[in-house]
């Protein structure tokens, strides 16, 4: 296929187009400057001009079959004017060209009234695209979770620059974020078409959150404290967007509307995109994960003096009930061991300077993702083996292992905790800690083997 990029130089867009070269399409793209030119491999045609222009717009869509609308004019204050002319001038240009698709990546159409003028664009530019004589396929997101995205530096900065936090009310409203990856990957799917399509479609994340809860879980994949939410009744949309502007690389002028969008639930309701394009390969990017492909890699701690301590508890619960426990341990499910004393640890943590317990979890857990505040390490359903990372503070490094097999006739639930010292402080630690930590993951063990009992 020959796919034509509008808005190549930006956060979807320049991911994009490698995306497509690697898939073996030709590929074409609009700048505003020639000097972008050189950002491409010397196969992309480069055509310079601006995507409200005519003339422009008719040479450079001429020849291709799948055009891609990526382009947002959000850094300027008249942005809803200049995108709707935009999305008219390519419509008809690929009316003209006798292209066979476009694609869009709007923004959700929350079921409630006044839109924000941000909202209210994207929306408009998608019903642009969807009455001309092109189909069109417009595919709604949220929140897109990648280096680069305006929405996400906003969280990211905020989330970096104090521990206390100004919670209006909008801050509640809920959202599904998606990771770029994954909504690159449905963009490169739409070139493989084998039919045109026409409408709207979510591509929505796997987690349903407010934007708050998005906040503290940057902060916990960042390895920060919890934030402490303030109650901030008059902290409104402009006034967060000017503090932003003065301490995020975010302007104000972008960060006002995209905050003002906040005001509604932006939870996707509709058809989602895997009706007419395939998911991406392993399922969508966990909230967590998509987060942490957004930030800088850590460093692995370095190894010291390790403790082990196993259990081993049989039951006649077969094996897939006990995997199926060992997969709902955390967040609401809780941890099936002593009431409150995780809480009681998180509470230490927290006090110490760390994430402090941070009950969350993803619904299905894979490496990468948290469990309060442990982090997935490794997953293998086949093997029936979860490995956990402790993330709260201690002077040395957790370990926790939980698999399920057979012995003989019945099923053998094994739960295996490693800890890697720090220097003598470490070994201190282990000892002290350790009679009270044979109590809690003793009782672990039986609360998950007597919840699959009775499943």
């Amino acid at each position: 296929m020959r796919c034509f990029v509008t808005g190549a130089t930006g956060h979807l867009g320049s991911r994009l187009v490698p995306e497509l070269l690697k898939n073996g399409h030709d590929v074409a793209v609009l700048v505003r400057d020639g000097a972008q030119a050189t950002r491409f491999p010397t196969t992309v045609m480069v055509h310079v001009g601006d995507a409200t222009d005519r003339r422009v717009m008719r040479e450079a869509l001429a020849g291709n079959d799948v055009v891609y609308f990526l382009m947002h004019s959000l850094n300027r204050p008249d942005f809803a004017e200049v995108d709707r002319e935009a999305a008219d001038v390519l419509a008809a240009a690929a009316a003209q060209a006798q292209v066979r698709q476009i694609v869009y990546v709007g923004g959700p159409r929350p079921d409630s009234p006044g839109l924000s003028a941000h909202l209210a664009s994207r929306a408009e530019v998608g019903d642009v695209l969807t009455a001309g004589p092109v189909p069109a396929l417009v595919l709604q997101a949220s929140m897109v979770i990648g280096d680069g995205s305006a929405s996400f530096e906003l969280l990211r900065s905020t989330a970096r620059l104090t521990p206390w936090v100004p919670v209006p009310s909008w801050m509640h409203n809920t959202s599904r974020p998606v990771a770029v990856a994954d909504v690159v990957h449905f963009l490169a799917a739409a070139a493989d078409l084998a039919e045109p399509v026409g409408g709207v479609f979510d591509v929505p994340g796997p987690e349903q959150l407010s934007y708050l809860e998005m906040l503290q879980r940057c902060a916990w994949v960042l390895k920060l404290p919890v934030r402490l939410p303030l109650p901030a009744p008059l902290w409104s949309h402009k006034l967060a967007a000017q503090v932003a502007g003065l301490v995020t690389p975010v302007k104000a002028a972008v960060a006002e509307p995209l905050f003002a969008s906040l005001e509604h639930d932006l939870a996707t309701g509709g058809p989602p995109v895997t009706a007419v394009l395939p998911p991406p390969p392993g399922g969508m990017t966990s909230v967590d994960n998509a987060i942490r492909a957004a930030t800088e890699p850590e460093a692995d701690p370095a190894g010291g003096e390790v403790f082990t301590e196993e259990r081993t508890v049989l039951t006649d619960a077969s094996p897939d009930d006990v995997w199926r426990a060992v997969n709902t341990v955390g967040g609401e499910d809780g941890w099936h061991t002593i009431p409150l004393v995780w809480t009681v640890r998180g509470a230490v943590d927290h006090l110490l300077g760390g994430i402090g317990l941070y009950r969350g979890r993803a619904p299905e857990v894979r490496a990468g993702d948290v469990v309060d505040f442990w982090t997935v390490v490794r997953r293998d359903d086949d093997a029936r083996q979860l490995v956990l990372r402790a993330d709260m503070k201690m002077p040395g490094h957790t370990l926790l292992e939980m698999r399920v097999d057979r012995d003989g006739g019945r099923t053998r639930y094994r739960q295996k905790v490693t800890f890697t010292a720090d220097g003598l402080l470490g070994q201190l630690y282990w000892l002290v800690q350790k009679p009270l930590h044979d109590v809690v993951f003793a009782t672990m063990a039986r609360g998950i083997v007597r919840k699959a009992a009775t499943a």
